[in-house]
């Protein structure tokens, strides 16, 4: 359902103005328009969730949160900041929140982090040892870069529009990406006979 609201790099659209008017219904207290707002973010919000933590379940508890926190606030949503990129502050939010109380971060494979590259391997064995070597890279990474990352590559963020969610400027949002780039590079080692 998430799909037809679009991904947000389209322009003005009658997806757009559905959800523009499925918003302000649900700011006037609409339970039923907010019902539905969730049933299109909610896979997207749990998937981003689960890769910045490294769990599913976890992603699926903080996705929780995120909603709950989004109709406690909708009411004090300002017409300048798109729903979606509001909701996946929020979103960021309680994912920093938790790391910072559990110190245990788990990030995704290199396949879904990297858009030029990809590991070569040849069997469950080898992408399971494969995985393990990229999440300990990745858990090196900088808490801050690595959401940069995710929102950028995966998610499909403007680096304007991730500025706007996490509270600072356009210029440290391609910082951050870069760095967690050069980051992954250095830390990534892979393990003989995994990589061809």
């Amino acid at each position: 359902m998430y799909q037809a609201f679009g991904d947000g790099s389209s322009d003005c659209s009658g997806e757009e103005a559905s959800l523009e008017q499925l918003v302000a219904q649900a700011r006037q207290g609409e339970a039923t328009a907010f019902a539905r707002l969730f049933e299109a973010f909610n896979a997207p919000i749990c998937t981003y969730l689960a890769r910045l933590v490294g769990n599913d379940e976890l992603g699926r508890d903080l996705a929780q949160d995120t909603f709950l926190k989004a109709w406690k606030g909708l009411s004090s949503l300002q017409g300048e900041i798109q729903f979606r990129a509001w909701l996946y502050r929020i979103a960021t939010n309680v994912a920093y929140s938790h790391l910072r109380h559990t110190r245990h971060v788990r990030w995704l494979s290199w396949i879904q982090v990297s858009e030029h590259e990809s590991p070569s391997i040849e069997g469950p064995e080898e992408w399971v040892s494969e995985v393990d070597v990229i999440q300990h890279a990745l858990r090196q990474i900088s808490p801050q870069y690595r959401a940069c990352l995710l929102l950028q590559v995966i998610e499909g963020f403007s680096q304007r529009e991730i500025a706007r969610m996490l509270h600072i400027s356009e210029k440290s949002v391609g910082s951050n990406v870069s760095r967690a780039r050069e980051q992954f590079r250095r830390f990534y080692q892979p393990k003989k006979g995994v990589m061809e």
